[in-house]
């Protein structure tokens, strides 16, 4: 299975909860996670809120950061422009539009707890109960 993967899960890996855990094992769940460069930039904009429900340090935060391409792999704008006019059909805000063109260049789905996202019927979407469910976790 092949997945992007959104901010809010990202966020939600600094987290000792499933999300950690299906990142972290991802590997022997034979999922392939993905995310846009932008996941990246949305953690670090997050990150005084991540230091905080984390109990991590900067230094500590940091190492955490740089681990987590070892479980995304993590893709450039460039890789999946070509696709943003058709994303923006159907993604539900602009700012979403990397995670639905990088899904429809790669033809997976999309991991996230957003409500919204749900809201469209071209990509398949699974929140982290339904991910769990599929994974048999």
């Amino acid at each position: 299975m092949e997945l992007v993967v959104d901010a809010n899960i990202l966020i939600s890996f600094f987290r000792n909860n499933p999300v950690r855990f299906i990142i972290i094992n991802s590997n022997s769940l034979v999922v392939k996670l993905y995310a846009p460069e932008y996941a990246i930039e949305e953690l670090l904009k997050n990150k005084s809120d991540i230091l905080k429900y984390s109990k991590l340090n900067e230094s500590q935060l940091k190492k955490v950061l740089s681990t987590i391409s070892e479980y995304i792999e993590i893709k450039s704008d460039k890789f999946f422009k070509e696709f943003e006019s058709t994303a923006k059909q159907f993604s539900p805000h602009d700012k979403d539009l990397p995670y639905f063109s990088l899904a429809i260049k790669l033809n997976c789905s999309i991991w996230s707890n957003e409500p919204g996202f749900k809201k469209q019927s071209k990509i398949k979407i699974f929140n982290t109960l339904d991910l769990k469910n599929e994974l048999k976790i």
